[in-house]
């Protein structure tokens, strides 16, 4: 296993793993490897922008119409996911890029992302060339969903970063009603836990009213890469959770299972996975049928 160095293992001289088309599969196995000791995944997205802009003050209800009409059109540029497990400690970040995005910025009305990220160094160019195809992601990425390897999902103010990930489960249209996403969202992913709403329970942490960025220096947590790309936003979520779940005294019950803004729990049981060793097995434990 890979020697960790202040809350991130390196492998090969590298905090993170960037995944393109041509190493998919490899990068693949290499999480599954990972996840045998680190269960719980934090997940970023980057995508390009907004089609429908959600006013403040919105119902929970208007907010989820709004992500409705946007997910259902748009596609996201990265994927990040940190592994970490129950005691904080780090496993490794993988950053996906995706090829399947569109760029918004020329489309009336639109609330675009676009020029922000090339400023922050996105390159839209390699991402179209060398970037993942979504349905090829999600045929490789779908069976370690459904394994039972991941214990629970950590998201930063995580209702977006979720629904993307519920497309690569092959839902093709958001649900129409927020009870819906929640009800399927936990039977495809288990259970969710959103640092922002987790620290709605904490003075203070003024009560969940303050973005990731702010909650880490708060916390006195120093980020690793660059803000606004996937790999490195979800390596600091995971940090967060593992500071927050030491100086927080809230039981989990009271908060695991929701994300910020969404009423319903996502929360699903995962029986544990056992690995077999089938040279142990004896002859009546074997069925040739």
């Amino acid at each position: 296993m890979a020697k960790i160095i202040e809350g991130a293992a390196i492998v090969g001289g590298q905090w993170k793993r960037e995944v393109w088309s041509h190493n998919l599969l490899e990068e693949i196995e290499l999480m599954k490897h990972y996840l045998s000791e680190f269960p719980i995944v934090a997940i970023d997205t980057e995508f390009p922008g907004f089609l429908r802009w959600t006013p403040k003050g919105v119902s929970d209800e208007e907010f989820y119409q709004c992500l409705q009409f946007n997910v259902n059109r748009l596609s996201i540029l990265q994927l990040g996911l940190t592994l970490t497990d129950d005691n904080g400690k780090i496993g490794m970040t993988w950053e996906f890029n995706f090829q399947d995005f569109d760029q918004i910025s020329n489309m009336e009305g639109v609330y675009s992302l676009d020029s922000f990220l090339k400023n922050k160094g996105f390159n839209f160019n390699k991402l179209r060339s060398c970037g993942i195809a979504p349905q090829e992601f999600s045929r490789q990425f779908k069976p370690v969903i459904r394994s039972g390897r991941i214990q629970k999902w950590i998201t930063f103010h995580g209702l977006y970063d979720i629904a993307y990930l519920m497309k690569f489960n092959n839902i093709i249209s958001m649900p129409t009603s927020m009870s819906m996403f929640a009800m399927i969202a936990a039977h495809l992913l288990g259970t969710v836990t959103d640092l922002k709403h987790m620290a709605r329970y904490s003075d203070y942490l003024f009560n969940g009213n303050l973005g990731l960025k702010k909650l880490a220096k708060l916390l006195q947590i120093n980020r690793v890469g660059t803000a606004h790309f996937a790999g490195s936003d979800s390596l600091l979520t995971a940090s967060v959770y593992a500071k927050m779940k030491v100086i927080m005294k809230v039981e989990p019950k009271i908060h695991e299972g929701f994300l910020y803004g969404l009423p319903y729990p996502i929360q699903g049981y995962r029986p544990p996975v056992v690995i077999v060793d089938p040279s142990k097995l004896t002859d009546d434990r074997i069925s040739t049928d």
